[in-house]
């Protein structure tokens, strides 16, 4: 096991030896080795953690995430808090351009990604029906690549996304309950379960992010303010189709009534399932994790001294 996600109220964690120890109501629900584990995932309230194990996973590098559907934040061990270098060539991209530059191809590659979901799931369909869709996504590219500002970029990626989930619910892709896309505060199943799907891997993402030496909070696209992890969510942008859109539409059968445990558990395990699976990348199989890492790299790499640019990994349909 790589990554524990955890969503029961009233879980103690705990250290024996070199294990984790998942105990609720004194009994041992579960251990885990330390050695095998690279994150934990705390996505409820009233889970509680030894002191002795919080100092082990920071010793060992193992991140750990709290997370809600309103707030966020993560654990860091001291020796991460590097590349000092990196972060200022990170800080001068809004003065030499590259912020700009970064923010369309984050964008183009969400685009791209979206358009491969459609086509990947109305496969069966003549392509009459998906014309109007295309041409659609067509044109936004088109403008994006002549996009000069970061208001441009948004509006562009706004228009996109909304097409985008409209079409979805057009075809019946997403459960029957949806209508309109919402980000918080939300009371229906899927916009919820999207929400907690996205939520997981931003986790991922703020992960490969540190690892990179870059910081989480100096965006190139998404505003840039205290406690928000702009640049993890401009990096998230080109991977939420393929990793948590498809996966709720796969499962949409399942979501209805309220978003349970059962629910919460069904999300977590299709989205690891897919940050689990090898992918062709550079003529070599790789698990999406360490794609993920390897693109992250690229970005620290560009921020840095690579001039050639940044080109997001696109999903084959």
């Amino acid at each position: 096991m790589k990554h524990l996600v955890l969503n029961s109220f009233g879980l103690f964690l705990g250290l024996k030896s070199e294990r984790l120890v998942v105990q609720k109501n004194g009994q041992i629900q579960n251990e885990i080795a330390l050695k095998t584990l690279k994150t934990i995932h705390i996505n409820s309230r009233g889970i509680s953690l030894s002191s002795d194990l919080v100092f082990e996973c920071g010793v060992r590098g193992i991140k750990i995430f709290f997370a809600s559907f309103n707030n966020f934040c993560a654990t860091h061990s001291l020796y991460e808090h590097k590349g000092v270098n990196v972060q200022r060539r990170q800080f001068a991209s809004e003065t030499n351009g590259k912020d700009i530059t970064l923010a369309k191809a984050f964008i183009t590659g969400k685009i791209k990604n979206q358009r491969s979901t459609i086509l990947y799931f109305t496969r069966h369909l003549p392509h009459a029906d998906k014309t109007g869709i295309l041409a659609s996504f067509d044109r936004a590219l088109g403008e994006l690549s002549l996009a000069k500002s970061k208001e441009q970029i948004m509006g562009i990626e706004g228009s996109v996304s909304s097409l985008y989930f409209e079409y979805l619910r057009h075809q019946s892709l997403l459960p029957t309950s949806f209508c309109l896309r919402t980000h918080r505060h939300s009371d229906e199943i899927t916009n919820i379960a999207l929400n907690y799907g996205y939520a997981i891997l931003l986790n991922f993402i703020y992960k490969s992010v540190i690892n990179a030496g870059l910081n989480p909070y100096f965006g190139v696209l998404h505003s840039v303010r205290s406690s928000k992890p702009s640049l993890v969510l401009d990096i998230m942008e080109e991977y939420r189709s393929f990793v948590v859109d498809r996966n709720i539409i796969k499962i949409r059968s399942n979501l209805h009534g309220d978003f349970d445990e059962k629910c919460k558990k069904l999300v977590a395990s299709s989205i690891l399932s897919s940050l689990g699976k090898k992918l062709v990348y550079n003529h070599k199989k790789l698990t999406l994790t360490s794609i993920i890492q390897r693109q992250i790299y690229k970005i620290s790499a560009y921020f840095c001294e690579d001039d050639k640019g940044y080109k997001s990994y696109i999903f084959r349909w």
